[in-house]
């Protein structure tokens, strides 16, 4: 006699609570950055996104938060992540009336 045995499966899914960093949109043009301030949660990023008809040079020498981007050329976008809270003074180093401050949580 053939006896067939049944198997029981147990399937545990375990789910976990993810951040993603959010992604937030800066423009350029007018030799202005556009808004002028932003709050931002540590590990977001920042896109810069280049709307003027002339090159951009994005940096900060904010002490601690220092960072520099290539130049972007009109309709170039570049990013980045704020990963250090506080406050960071952001600049275009080819035009000294540009300033973002981006402050960080």
């Amino acid at each position: 006699m053939l006896r067939r045995h049944a198997t029981i499966v147990c399937v545990l899914v375990a789910s976990a609570s993810v951040a993603y960093a959010a992604q937030h949109a800066v423009g350029q043009k007018g030799r202005l950055f556009s808004p002028g301030a932003i709050h931002v949660k540590a590990g977001d990023a920042v896109v810069f996104k280049n709307d003027d008809s002339v090159t951009h040079h994005i940096y900060s020498s904010t002490k601690g938060r220092e960072f520099e981007l290539e130049n972007t050329g009109p309709g170039q976008s570049l990013k980045h992540v704020f990963s250090t809270r506080g406050r960071v003074e952001v600049r275009c180093g080819l035009h000294p009336g540009m300033r973002l401050v981006v402050t960080v949580d």
